[in-house]
């Protein structure tokens, strides 16, 4: 057993110090307590990571182009039903009756609670993966194309609408201005004041934020033009094997009052409520990784090793600042040297003697 620890020992890359080569000091006590601290607070920390993982963004060309995205919608006008006329339109002139798809209710007009009136909406924060998770709860309209009520005062307007992702608007007029109808509203009778429950792109996430939700714009004009311009953003967020496959947008305003022309008596425009939207090229995934184990082990290893080495150089530059700055006699004291060697086992023997 004995010839087998003389082989191990030759082995040995960190070759122990001789015991009268070693000096105890409180200092140095000190010193190790502090370093095996930050040690054992660096382990906490890397181990926390590479069981809680770490968010990846990544962004790439998105090769997939959907016809089957939806526009979803739950607002309120605050004019009749009867007299509002919806479309969408996009780049390749193909058209979508909305007022097919989407729901008309006839309510009275209010603005709920903590919503934003008037207020520009040019702020948005993608939202962090563990709140997409916790909120991607898929839901559907149940009824579409229903019109009740159409008389009263104000509409609510809700449902999906399928469109192409390609750039387009999707547009709430007054019947008679900017298409023919049968019926004209009466100058008099439009106001475009409203509020946004929902506005999103894809599937239907009742729960996930979008810079349009919970807003809205109240006005006096006649003549208004709310024009919202967003810039869509399809998302990917991956979790523990779960895919949240959504769309994201920023979103710039440009509201104006349109002007009436003297001779004619006719708006020089269309007012209404336009949301014009376009689709970036790109995608944006966010995922959830963590780093294969070896890679973990190898990296605490040298974390710790590095951390020693740092703790060795730090400790003897401490001691040359006080050599230096009181004199060795005060940096020397305190310090014990351990027994062993020749020399102090000599002294030993002539004191007993």
């Amino acid at each position: 057993m004995s010839s087998l620890s003389k082989r191990v020992k030759t082995f040995d890359a960190f070759p122990k110090v001789d015991p009268q080569h070693q000096v105890r000091s409180e200092r140095g006590g000190l010193s190790t307590l502090l370093t095996y601290f930050f040690g054992l607070l660096i382990l906490w920390v890397e181990v926390g990571g590479f069981i809680g993982g770490y968010v990846d963004r990544q962004f790439e060309v998105d090769r997939v182009v959907r016809s089957d995205l939806s526009i979803n919608v739950d607002m309120i006008v605050a004019m009749p039903c009867e007299f509002i006329h919806t479309n969408v339109e996009d780049i390749t002139r193909d058209r979508f009756l909305a007022g097919e798809t989407l729901n008309f209710e006839g309510i009275h007009f209010f603005i709920p609670q903590n919503f934003k009136i008037n207020n520009p909406n040019d702020f948005h924060e993608t939202p962090d993966l563990d709140e997409v998770m916790q909120e991607s709860l898929r839901a559907e309209f149940r009824q579409g194309g229903q019109r009740i009520n159409e008389g009263a005062p104000a509409c609510h307007i809700f449902g999906s609408i399928p469109v192409n992702q390609v750039k387009g608007d999707f547009r709430i007029t007054g019947k008679g201005f900017g298409y023919s109808d049968r019926l004209h509203v009466p100058l008099a009778a439009l106001n475009f004041t409203h509020v946004i429950q929902e506005f999103s792109y894809g599937e239907f996430f009742p729960f996930l934020n979008n810079p349009l939700d919970a807003t809205g714009k109240v006005t006096e004009e006649k003549l208004q033009a709310y024009i919202y311009n967003a810039q869509v953003v399809p998302t990917l967020y991956e979790k523990l094997g779960l895919e949240v496959d959504t769309n994201q947008y920023s979103l710039t305003e440009n509201h104006h009052v349109i002007k009436l022309d003297e001779i004619s008596n006719r708006p020089q425009g269309v007012p209404g409520i336009y949301f014009r939207y376009e689709f970036e090229p790109i995608k944006l995934t966010i995922r959830e990784k963590r780093i294969p184990f070896f890679q973990f082990v190898a990296r605490l290893g040298t974390i710790c090793g590095g951390l020693l080495v740092a703790a060795g150089y730090l400790f003897k530059l401490y001691e040359k600042l006080l050599v230096l700055l009181f004199g060795r006699k005060y940096a020397e004291r305190g310090k014990e040297k351990k027994d062993g060697g020749i020399l102090n086992q000599g002294i030993l023997k002539m004191t007993d003697e």
